[in-house]
């Protein structure tokens, strides 16, 4: 069965709806902050605006500030009289150089925002019997004396600047407020003092010192003062408790007297109990014991509001304190018996056209986070953005924004009966009448353009899964295209006609596939359905079908002005049937379609094959949105103009395109909305912190209302925004340079708050200087925009001229580091913007660089001087460092050759041997040394291996290794004894003076080797299978040393994992920085320590074992090792 509500109970919720939209609730929303949010603690008493734009919360755990990111908490520390005197700030108050004072319930603190420290000037006499506590309200006179009221006693203290005492003056016998209490203290336009007791009117006289009483007429000076509010002109209002009082032109002018009279045009009530004026409207509205009035100057008229029985009525007419809020118009209020806040607009009314008020009442509500934080409200105001700041007394401070949200998020409530039924919406129709239908995770429901649900269908009562889409023909049938084909539903009836391919049903009802995504209403009155095989046309009439057949999946159907038809496929591109076939095509002749898919060499078309959605805007261009970007068609060339996320577009995945009135487009994609301005080719990208419900919104699930309001579906509800009402922040921000934070090069910071006229030096032109020295090694600049409405999407960008070329986007970030800046001066530049993208005018500082006195212009005088002197000394001495230099020049290069001719004799990489893992190092000294290495496999798959090192260093070295390395060239090799005594006959013949070469040459056998040394340090041998190490020392004279010489033959077993490792003496004899040698005992040990490593692995443990013992030293003499290890 269908679900239904009859006739009579839509009307009345459509009647419900209608007094809520009156009431312009929709237009408030709160934003709440709490401890969790920074705030120092829940209770706030007070809110104040500093000159700058910073918002000041007192609360009872101190005194928080706060620039729309963070807050900076103050409290007192009883240990620390530069801290705050108390934590429960009663009262904030900003002089005109700009320092705060702060009341507590322990007396008065002076804060310096420049130095961010607090001192307590304001100290009583030691004799006086007054106590300074819980101060309500401050004003400074003309002379920068501060006054202070307190809050309960009615106590007037002033502190005299000048002379730093602070005197109670109604305290003491004799003074002319002696026994009076104060009520208000206020001081006008004028500077003048004005105190409201309970028995009259006073006024600080500036040229006696005196306090003066002012003499209300009527005999009322015996009446309690309970408001006093500056007007327009010089007059100055005087609420009390027997009625409203205007003082014109000062303590000297006339005064008028209003009362209630049987004029329903007079003021309310005699009962005043406090006033606001509203400068932009020159009228002033007054809260009185029994109502409220609006008093307009111009006509000498009082427009009264009480509580009547209608919907709009204020909640009651016992009036506590009012806030008038110039930028919206709105006035707020708080009632003595209704805890909570109210709302008062002054509208035209849309029937009547006459002036009329609209009310609202606000209260906290659990299940609604948008809801006002808390019904205990303690403190209210309007910043000069025109937000309003409501503190409470348990649960921290609301926010209330001016600027309308420029999107209405309509989503599931499970709290709420008469809204969706589900946040998921596949596909959205609207009527003429502004009612929309969607499909949904339910079904299908009717919504007002708030999201009121009026009807629904239920998708298992429709006999459906899914539904991909609908179009409403007339407001009366509704054409639904689903996953069991067509359903035409006739929403007066709920009779439903089918179209599928059920052979059941006859066969013009017929269709060629089931799956139906997209229906198209065409000019003709004809419905065109894309299918997952093809289209149909359903003739709305006759409800007869005609089914093309193709290959192609037609996911999206749009007809242009002209009247042709684009189709949009699920990977094949897109297509256009011209108008001049409709007429074939609609009897049923079959046609072809010629259109456009992606390809990559073809740069100016299509960007993807697979179709989301189809637009024509105002000016008739069409727009293909794809999964892979966006594409406008140039039908002058046939080609398309692509967009994509370096263009500005927040996604490529494009799931819906529709145009306003402006021809500016409003893209949904798979991160939110986009609306692309055509005039200026820009993008203006919408995320969830500007309001949407959705961040990914499902592919052609968009439509718009002939109201103008444009909807998009998504998991997350409908996202509606109407164009022609969007507001935006026309709040231009200050941008505040807050700190700078200079490092010096020992890491010590110096900071300095708030880069002012006060808090640096200045230049010429009047902007704040910062000197940086030759001791600072970088700084950074920290800045903040003060625009409170949706701070995050707060954009910054500087400069430093002429450093920074462009402006540099910092997008979120709120500061700016430099250093190794050059001698000269620089202009920083910062601005910040709204969350609109409204800029600041830039906050500038001038930052010069001071060298060291050694650098300066002074200095550089003298070396000049000096440079003369030294060229001359230097001219003299290079002519006898050329001649040394050329010599030098001389040997390096032949050292430089004899270490080319050195190495170039040597193997550079070791030879394989299937039974021998084989590895080699070399690492020359500074000099040419004399070391030498090489292979010799035999025929019978033995090996010959030597390593030697020559006596010396230089060409002499280098020549014993190329005569001993043609020896063993030139030799034959039978064992090693042997053959080391031909070489060394060799030598001895050649005779090179002193010159000697000491030698190791093994030959190895498969499982031993046989061993001679002429003269070199020992060889080690690791056993694998006992982990030990033995040293090998042969004695023997060096080769070319005697002719006739004999050197022994010795034989070892060299088994699996057994290394020899052969060294020269270049490791072990390396020394430290202290001199000291490593010598061959530590060498022995790191081998035995990582014999069981691969050949290369021992090699790299020696390499490391000098590495570390010479800590960057050279070697004097060349380190060779060379290890052989059995397999």
């Amino acid at each position: 069965m269908f679900v239904k509500k009859t006739i009579n109970f839509r009307s009345t919720v459509w009647l419900v709806f209608l007094v809520c939209s009156l009431s312009g609730q929709s237009d408030f929303s709160f934003k709440n902050i709490s401890v969790k949010d920074g705030l120092a603690e829940s209770t706030v008493k007070v809110i104040y605006e500093d000159h700058e734009g910073f918002i000041y919360f007192g609360t009872e755990n101190g005194l928080d500030i706060y620039n729309g990111y963070e807050f900076k908490n103050y409290i007192m520390n009883s240990f620390d009289d530069a801290s705050i005197l108390g934590n429960k700030v009663s009262c904030i108050y900003e002089d005109s150089n700009n320092i705060i004072w702060v009341g507590t319930e322990l007396g008065v603190s002076r804060f310096d925002p420049l130095s961010r420290t607090f001192s307590r000037p304001v100290k009583l006499d030691e004799k006086s019997q007054a106590v300074l506590t819980d101060p309500e309200t401050m004003a400074e006179d003309e002379k920068g004396n501060i006054w202070i009221k307190l809050l309960d006693s009615g106590l007037i203290f002033r502190y005299n600047l000048k002379e730093q005492r602070t005197d109670c003056l109604n305290c003491n016998t004799g003074s002319s407020l002696e026994g009076e209490k104060v009520n208000v203290l206020y001081k006008d336009q004028n500077n003048i003092v004005w105190l409201g007791t309970d028995s009259g009117l006073f006024y600080f006289n500036i040229e006696s010192g005196t306090i003066t009483e002012f003499g209300l007429p009527h005999g009322s000076n015996t009446t309690s003062v309970n408001d006093i509010e500056q007007g327009g002109a010089s007059d100055l209002w005087v609420g009390t408790t027997v009625g409203l009082f205007r003082i014109k032109n000062g303590i000297n002018g006339t005064i008028d007297v209003f009362k209630k009279e049987k004029d329903p045009f007079s003021i309310v009530s005699n009962f005043v109990k406090d006033l606001d004026w509203n400068g932009e409207k020159n009228e002033l509205w007054i809260a009185t014991n029994d109502g409220l009035s609006r008093y307009v100057p111009k006509e000498d008229k009082f427009y009264n509001i009480q509580t009547t029985p209608f919907a709009d009525s204020i909640i009651e007419n016992d009036i506590s304190e009012i806030l008038i809020a110039v930028e919206s118009g709105r006035l707020w209020f708080t009632t003595e018996n209704h805890s909570g806040l109210n709302c008062l607009s002054v509208v035209i009314d849309p029937y009547e056209g006459d002036l009329d008020t609209v009310f609202n009442h606000f209260e906290h509500d659990p299940v609604d986070p948008n809801s006002i934080a808390d019904n205990n409200i303690t403190d209210f105001i309007e910043d000069r953005a025109g937000h309003i700041w409501i503190g409470t007394g348990q649960n921290g401070v609301s926010f209330n924004s001016f600027v309308k949200p420029k999107f209405i998020s309509i989503r599931y409530d499970q709290e709420n009966e008469w809204g969706l039924k589900s946040d998921k919406i596949y596909s959205i129709t609207t009527q003429s009448d502004g009612m929309m239908w969607a499909s949904t995770g339910f079904g299908i429901e009717m919504l007002s353009s708030d999201g009121i649900r009026e009807y629904e269908y239920e998708k298992s009562a429709l006999g459906v899964n899914y539904i991909m889409d609908l179009e409403i023909v007339n407001d009366e049938y509704l054409w639904v295209a689903s996953d069991q084909g067509v359903l035409r539903i006739n929403t007066m009836t709920d009779e439903i006609i089918r179209f599928s391919d059920d052979d059941s049903l006859p066969n013009s009802r017929r269709l060629s596939d089931n799956l139906v995504h997209d229906i198209l209403l065409v000019n003709d009155g004809t419905l065109w359905i894309g299918t997952g095989s093809g289209v149909v046309i359903i003739d709305t009439t006759t409800l007869s079908t005609t089914n093309f057949s193709s290959d192609l999946i037609a996911r999206v159907l749009t007809q242009d002005r002209e009247g042709n038809i684009w189709l949009g496929t699920e990977k094949n591109g897109i297509y256009k049937i011209s108008s001049s076939l409709l007429d074939d095509v609609k009897q049923g002749k079959d046609f072809e379609l010629e259109g456009h898919i992606f390809d990559p060499e073809h740069p100016r078309g299509l960007s993807s094959s697979q179709i989301t959605c189809i637009a024509q805007d105002r000016s008739g261009s069409i727009w293909v949105g794809t999964n892979g970007g966006l594409n406008k068609y140039q039908n002058e060339t046939d080609n398309f103009i692509h967009y994509f996320v370096e263009d500005g577009l927040p996604s490529n995945y494009i799931t819906g395109i529709t145009s306003d009135i402006n021809d500016r487009l409003w893209i949904s994609s798979k991160k939110g909305i986009s609306n692309y301005n055509q005039a200026d080719s820009t993008f203006t990208n919408y995320s969830l912190a500007d309001g949407i419900g959705n961040i990914d919104f499902h592919r052609h699930s968009y439509t718009q209302s002939s109201d103008g309001n444009i909807y998009f579906g998504g998991p997350m509800g409908i996202t509606k925004v109407n164009p022609e009402d969007i507001q935006y922040n026309d709040y231009q921000p200050p941008c505040i340079i807050t700190r700078i934070k200079k490092t010096s090069f020992d890491d010590e910071v110096l900071e300095i708050f708030a880069a002012t006229k006060k808090s640096v030096a200045q230049t010429e032109s009047n902007i704040p200087l910062l000197s940086i020295d030759h001791r600072v090694k970088s700084f950074t600049i920290d800045f903040v925009a003060l625009n409170y409405h949706k701070t995050v999407k707060n954009q910054y960008r500087y400069k430093l001229e002429p450093f920074d070329r462009d402006w540099v986007e910092s997008s979120g970030l709120r500061f700016a580091s430099y250093n190794n800046l050059g001698r000269k001066s620089y202009t920083f530049m910062v601005q910040g913007s709204n969350d609109d993208g409204l800029w600041s005018t830039p906050a500038m500082l001038t930052v010069k660089f001071i060298p060291h006195p050694l650098l300066s212009y002074w200095a550089f005088g003298i070396y000049a001087v000096l440079a003369v002197v030294g060229i001359f000394v230097f001219m003299r001495y290079r002519m006898h460092k050329q001649k040394y230099e050329l010599e030098e020049e001389r040997r390096i290069k032949e050292l430089d050759q004899a270490r080319e001719f050195q190495m170039s004799l040597i193997p550079q990489t070791p030879p394989e041997h299937p039974d021998y893992d084989i590895a080699l190092h070399m690492k020359t000294s500074t000099e040419v040394g004399g070391d030498y290495y090489d292979f010799f496999p035999q025929e019978d798959g033995s090996m010959y291996v030597v390593c030697g090192d020559a006596t010396g260093h230089g060409l002499n070295a280098g020549m014993m290794v190329s005569i001993t390395k043609a020896g063993l060239y030139g030799s034959t090799f039978d064992t090693p004894a042997s053959t080391t005594t031909r070489l060394n006959q060799t030598i001895k013949a050649i005779d090179l003076g002193t010159t000697r070469m000491s030698l190791n040459m093994t030959k190895f056998n498969n499982g031993s080797f046989d061993f001679t040394s002429a003269g070199m340090p020992p060889a080690y041998l690791y056993q694998d299978k006992t982990g030990t190490v033995n040293e090998i020392l042969v004695p023997g004279l060096p080769l070319g040393s005697m002719k006739k010489a004999d050197f022994d033959l010795h034989s070892f077993p060299l088994e699996s994992n057994d290394a020899l490792v052969l060294i020269s003496d270049g490791l072990p004899e390396c020394v430290n920085h202290d001199g000291e040698m490593l010598d061959y005992d530590a060498v022995k040990e790191c081998i035995e320590s990582n014999g069981n490593k691969s050949a290369e692995g021992i090699i790299d443990s020696l390499i490391d074992l000098g590495d570390e013992w010479m800590a960057g030293l050279m070697n004097d003499d060349d380190i060779t090792l060379v290890v052989i290890k059995k397999k």
